[in-house]
Protein backbone atom coordinates (compact mmCIF):
# COMPACT_ATOMS: atom_id res chain seq x y z
CA UNK A 1 0.00 0.00 0.00
CA UNK A 2 1.15 3.50 -0.75
CA UNK A 3 0.16 6.96 0.49
CA UNK A 4 1.38 10.32 -0.77
CA UNK A 5 1.46 13.73 0.90
CA UNK A 6 2.89 17.03 -0.23
CA UNK A 7 6.38 16.25 1.12
CA UNK A 8 6.27 12.54 1.87
CA UNK A 9 5.83 9.11 0.39
CA UNK A 10 4.54 6.36 2.68
CA UNK A 11 4.35 2.67 1.91
CA UNK A 12 4.14 -0.71 3.52
CA UNK A 13 7.21 -2.89 3.17
CA UNK A 14 7.90 -6.41 1.95
CA UNK A 15 10.66 -8.83 2.89
CA UNK A 16 12.73 -7.27 0.09
CA UNK A 17 12.83 -4.14 2.28
CA UNK A 18 14.50 -5.88 5.22
CA UNK A 19 17.44 -3.44 5.10
CA UNK A 20 15.06 -0.48 5.43
CA UNK A 21 13.25 -2.08 8.37
CA UNK A 22 16.50 -3.03 10.08
CA UNK A 23 18.12 0.36 9.47
CA UNK A 24 15.15 2.25 10.85
CA UNK A 25 14.80 -0.16 13.79
CA UNK A 26 18.49 -0.22 14.73
CA UNK A 27 17.68 -0.62 18.41
CA UNK A 28 15.16 -3.39 17.81
CA UNK A 29 16.82 -5.62 15.23
CA UNK A 30 20.39 -6.89 15.63
CA UNK A 31 20.30 -8.87 12.38
CA UNK A 32 18.39 -9.05 9.11
CA UNK A 33 16.89 -12.29 10.39
CA UNK A 34 15.50 -10.45 13.46
CA UNK A 35 13.83 -7.91 11.17
CA UNK A 36 12.49 -10.65 8.89
CA UNK A 37 11.10 -12.54 11.89
CA UNK A 38 9.24 -9.41 13.01
CA UNK A 39 7.90 -8.80 9.49
CA UNK A 40 6.68 -12.41 9.34
CA UNK A 41 5.07 -12.06 12.79
CA UNK A 42 3.15 -9.00 11.55
CA UNK A 43 2.02 -10.89 8.45
CA UNK A 44 0.90 -13.90 10.53
CA UNK A 45 -1.05 -11.69 12.95
CA UNK A 46 -2.83 -9.98 10.05
CA UNK A 47 -3.74 -13.37 8.60
CA UNK A 48 -5.18 -14.31 12.02
CA UNK A 49 -7.42 -11.22 11.85
CA UNK A 50 -5.41 -8.74 13.93
CA UNK A 51 -5.00 -5.42 12.14
CA UNK A 52 -1.36 -4.30 11.94
CA UNK A 53 -0.29 -1.89 9.18
CA UNK A 54 3.15 -0.27 9.17
CA UNK A 55 3.72 2.63 6.80
CA UNK A 56 7.37 3.61 6.41
CA UNK A 57 7.99 7.26 5.57
CA UNK A 58 10.29 8.60 2.86
CA UNK A 59 10.93 12.18 1.90
CA UNK A 60 9.22 12.53 -1.49
CA UNK A 61 12.38 13.71 -3.23
CA UNK A 62 14.87 11.19 -1.75
CA UNK A 63 15.43 7.52 -1.10
CA UNK A 64 15.85 8.19 2.62
CA UNK A 65 13.46 6.39 4.97
CA UNK A 66 12.94 8.78 7.86
CA UNK A 67 10.27 7.13 9.98
CA UNK A 68 7.23 4.98 10.45
CA UNK A 69 3.55 5.45 11.26
CA UNK A 70 1.52 2.41 12.18
CA UNK A 71 -1.93 1.36 13.19
CA UNK A 72 -2.54 -1.86 15.05
CA UNK A 73 -5.14 -3.48 17.20
CA UNK A 74 -3.71 -3.55 20.69
CA UNK A 75 -4.79 -6.34 23.06
CA UNK A 76 -3.81 -4.16 26.04
CA UNK A 77 -6.46 -1.64 24.91
CA UNK A 78 -9.18 -4.29 24.58
CA UNK A 79 -8.45 -4.63 20.86
CA UNK A 80 -8.82 -0.93 20.07
CA UNK A 81 -6.72 0.18 17.11
CA UNK A 82 -3.84 2.40 18.13
CA UNK A 83 -1.88 4.83 16.00
CA UNK A 84 1.81 5.23 16.73
CA UNK A 85 4.84 6.71 15.07
CA UNK A 86 8.56 7.25 15.22
CA UNK A 87 10.93 9.40 13.23
CA UNK A 88 14.69 9.69 12.96
CA UNK A 89 16.05 12.33 15.29
CA UNK A 90 17.40 14.61 12.56
CA UNK A 91 13.90 14.89 11.02
CA UNK A 92 12.01 15.78 14.20
CA UNK A 93 10.26 19.13 14.71
CA UNK A 94 9.68 19.64 10.99
CA UNK A 95 6.04 18.52 10.86
CA UNK A 96 6.80 15.25 9.05
CA UNK A 97 5.18 12.97 11.66
CA UNK A 98 2.00 15.04 11.77
CA UNK A 99 1.82 15.10 7.95
CA UNK A 100 2.40 11.35 7.69
CA UNK A 101 -0.02 10.54 10.50
CA UNK A 102 -2.78 12.61 8.84
CA UNK A 103 -2.40 10.45 5.72
CA UNK A 104 -2.62 7.29 7.84
CA UNK A 105 -5.70 8.65 9.64
CA UNK A 106 -7.41 9.06 6.26
CA UNK A 107 -6.38 5.51 5.35
CA UNK A 108 -7.68 4.14 8.67
CA UNK A 109 -11.06 5.83 8.43
CA UNK A 110 -11.67 5.78 4.67
CA UNK A 111 -9.94 2.59 3.51
CA UNK A 112 -9.79 0.35 6.59
CA UNK A 113 -13.27 1.43 7.69
CA UNK A 114 -12.39 2.17 11.30
CA UNK A 115 -14.71 4.30 13.42
CA UNK A 116 -12.16 5.25 16.09
CA UNK A 117 -8.43 5.31 16.69
CA UNK A 118 -6.74 5.34 20.07
CA UNK A 119 -3.35 6.69 21.06
CA UNK A 120 -1.33 6.20 24.21
CA UNK A 121 1.47 8.59 25.05
CA UNK A 122 3.80 8.75 28.02
CA UNK A 123 3.00 11.93 29.95
CA UNK A 124 6.61 13.14 29.70
CA UNK A 125 6.69 12.73 25.89
CA UNK A 126 5.65 16.30 25.13
CA UNK A 127 6.56 16.10 21.44
CA UNK A 128 4.25 13.14 20.90
CA UNK A 129 1.54 14.82 22.99
CA UNK A 130 1.74 17.81 20.61
CA UNK A 131 1.38 15.60 17.53
CA UNK A 132 -1.64 13.79 18.94
CA UNK A 133 -3.34 17.08 19.79
CA UNK A 134 -2.56 18.56 16.34
CA UNK A 135 -4.24 15.52 14.81
CA UNK A 136 -7.43 16.29 16.77
CA UNK A 137 -7.34 13.52 19.38
CA UNK A 138 -9.07 14.16 22.71
CA UNK A 139 -7.74 12.93 26.04
CA UNK A 140 -9.83 10.24 27.74
CA UNK A 141 -7.83 9.72 30.91
CA UNK A 142 -4.94 7.45 31.80
CA UNK A 143 -4.38 3.79 30.94
CA UNK A 144 -1.84 1.46 32.50
CA UNK A 145 -0.26 -0.71 29.81
CA UNK A 146 3.16 -2.31 29.27
CA UNK A 147 5.80 -0.08 27.67
CA UNK A 148 8.38 -1.15 25.08
CA UNK A 149 10.28 -2.98 27.87
CA UNK A 150 7.12 -4.78 29.04
CA UNK A 151 6.98 -2.68 32.23
CA UNK A 152 3.51 -1.49 33.28
CA UNK A 153 3.35 2.31 33.01
CA UNK A 154 0.75 5.04 33.02
CA UNK A 155 0.05 6.46 29.58
CA UNK A 156 -2.19 9.34 28.66
CA UNK A 157 -5.02 7.82 26.64
CA UNK A 158 -6.52 9.60 23.61
CA UNK A 159 -9.21 8.87 21.05
CA UNK A 160 -10.21 10.26 17.68
CA UNK A 161 -13.49 9.31 16.02
CA UNK A 162 -13.91 9.29 12.24
CA UNK A 163 -16.58 11.99 12.37
CA UNK A 164 -14.14 14.34 14.14
CA UNK A 165 -11.74 14.83 11.25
Amino acid sequence: MELQTKRLFLRTVTEADVAVVRNFGKDEFATDEDALAWMRWVKDKNEEGRLIVNFYIWLANTDQCIGRVYIHSKPELDGEVEIGYGISEEYRNKGYVTEAARAVLRYAFEEAGLDMLAAIVKPENTASQCVIKKLGFSRYGVRMVPDENDVLCNFDYFRLYCNEI
